[in-house]
């Protein structure tokens, strides 16, 4: 912890990621939702029907985007959009595959092969056309990001910690476990995974910002967040028409992109930042 805190980019990085956490924690402070959208406070409020976008005022601090919705509303509310999304798919790919990934490298022999195999093939699909195929099949909706983003999500990880696991597992306090009647459940458990298992958090960490980045694009494309609900690619999607300005002036419109623009890089980096710090901290051979 003295390490992190000593590090000037994991300061910035953990200062942003905190900011985050507060618009999230503190968003119907920030952004109320109004009376008419109490039950649906994901929902953007429109405030008019035009196509063309506001500037910012007092009322919309952010301005409003294409279809009169509230760019400020959307940002705040989004966030929690981004680590629901974020913090689901991460949580239960590291699970998959950490589970397949040590069972594989642990039984090992034909097992194992068996295992990878069926890993080359998941990670053999580009991922975020793979992403497009399945939330198509399935249809619009958050639950189809995360589910499409989750089957192809988890292989990085069953790799990582299988490469792991069969340099542990041949450790002479594995061996001695062995021969002192130990289950291999709990040689697994307790002996494998806590010396395997902190690449794989930082590998985690740093994929968090990736997985916001395709789940906006997702809902970039119309496949992601239905129309209206809170989500930052969504709000940029909702100014792909007005990204050039005007013919007179280019910048006309530069709040309905930069606004979600800013939040999806700030909260990319604040995660790639962490992670590169968890990276230095951990890894004998940096440090060495």
């Amino acid at each position: 912890m003295k390490k992190l805190l000593r590090n000037p980019l994991s300061m910035v990085g953990l200062l942003l990621l905190l900011g985050f956490i507060l618009v999230a924690v503190f968003a119907p402070w920030i952004a109320p939702t109004p009376e008419m959208y109490a039950n649906t406070p994901y929902r953007v409020p429109r405030y008019g029907w035009g196509t063309t976008p506001e500037p910012p005022s007092a009322e919309h601090p952010m301005g409003l985007t294409q279809g009169k919705y509230d760019i400020f509303y959307g940002i705040v509310w989004g966030t929690r959009t981004a680590f629901q999304v974020g913090i689901i798919v991460t949580g239960l790919s590291c699970l998959i595959g950490i589970v397949v990934g040590s069972i594989s490298a642990y039984v090992g022999g034909k097992f194992d092969e068996v295992v990878m195999r069926f890993v080359d093939v998941f990670m053999s699909f580009p991922f975020l056309i793979a992403a497009i195929v399945i939330t198509t099949i399935l249809g619009r909706g958050l639950d189809k990001v995360i589910i499409a983003l989750v089957i192809f999500r988890w292989t990085g990880y069953a790799r990582l910690i299988r490469g792991n696991v069969l340099q542990v597992k041949q450790e002479e306090y594995i061996m001695a476990a062995r021969a002192g009647g130990v289950s291999h459940g709990k040689i697994v458990l307790r002996h494998i995974l806590p010396n395997t298992i902190f690449p794989v958090l930082i590998q985690a960490s740093m994929n968090m910002g990736s997985i916001v980045v395709t789940a906006s694009t997702l809902s970039f494309l119309g496949l992601g967040a239905p129309e209206g609900h809170a989500d930052w690619g969504q709000m940029i999607s909702f100014a792909r028409n007005w990204i050039l300005g005007t013919p007179d002036n280019p910048l006309a419109y530069w709040y309905a992109v930069v606004w979600p623009g800013l939040a999806i890089v700030l909260f990319v980096l604040s995660w790639n930042l962490i992670g590169d710090a968890f990276r230095d901290i951990m890894d004998p051979r940096i440090q060495g």
